[in-house]
């Protein structure tokens, strides 16, 4: 892990790059539109089978399937704030709106 100041200087470079040359900043991005949907759509589909497996296992009366829905919902919400703090977009003055909130 990088000190804040470090952090910093390398943000301050990706930002600069990002604004002379935005084409060759997206070639180094990393992800493509097509795979961020792909993780969205895979995202989508375990939330939906954590809750599916939720609400059977209610309606059974199955402590296995309650328990599994249960870590997997809890999985799965870490899996979202991980996402949203990955992908969350610098402002325009370059800090991160989380940083603002304070």
């Amino acid at each position: 892990m990088l000190p804040d100041r470090e952090r910093h200087v390398l943000r301050e470079i990706e930002l600069e790059l990002q604004a002379s040359d935005p084409a060759f900043a997206a070639a180094f991005a990393g992800r493509t539109q097509r795979e961020t949907r792909r993780w969205n759509l895979l995202l989508v589909l375990c939330d939906v089978t954590a809750v599916v497996m939720l609400v059977v296992g209610l309606f059974a009366r199955d402590a296995g399937l309650v328990l599994w829905g249960t870590v997997g919902a809890g999985a799965l919400v870490a899996w979202h704030i991980a996402r949203a703090e990955t992908t969350r977009k610098p402002a325009p003055d370059g800090t991160t709106p989380a940083a603002d909130s304070h």
